[in-house]
């Protein structure tokens, strides 16, 4: 007996009543459009607001990146608080999540900017400020990320 075949990854079948242009969602990232959007808008909003606080904010060279550190770990918290709340509204506003928790908070926070501050520090000399923002960082925000979820999954109960 033959077995089935089965498309080649990355291929798209025609919909059943009509073509892809039919379809409501994007079948090759199987995110509607909505979704999409949703986390565009979110995203650009949640970076251009990290950039308006960094454009303003002066921190001298070999100094504790504070500002960055401040924003990870404000996102962390905003992630962990977020996730039970986004689940419970999921089914009325299923765009909540992809715009709040991927797209605002995915852009406001930093990862990127965390290893420059860190190469920056190491390479300034200052190896132990470095060492603490970087564990600041990691540590911090998996403990705030739990302490918010905590608090969100009280707030979805009450």
């Amino acid at each position: 007996m033959d077995e089935p075949q089965h498309p080649p990854p990355g291929h798209v079948a025609a919909a059943k009543d009509g073509d892809l242009l039919d379809q409501a969602s994007l079948p090759l990232l199987g995110l509607s459009a909505a979704t999409l959007l949703a986390i565009f808008v979110g995203g650009a909003v949640g970076t251009v607001c990290r950039y308006l606080l960094d454009a303003h904010t002066h921190i001298p060279a070999g100094g504790l990146p504070w500002l960055t550190l401040t924003i990870n770990l404000t996102g962390s918290l905003a992630i962990g608080l977020l996730i039970p709340l986004t689940e419970h509204v999921g089914p009325r506003a299923p765009w909540l999540r992809p715009l709040v928790v991927v797209g605002f908070l995915g852009g406001w926070t930093t990862y990127s900017t965390l290893a420059v501050d860190g190469v920056l520090l190491a390479k300034g000399g200052a190896v132990a400020t470095c060492a603490a923002y970087l564990a600041a960082t990691v540590v911090g925000g998996l403990l705030l990320v739990v302490a918010g979820h905590a608090v969100g999954r009280r707030l979805v109960v009450a």
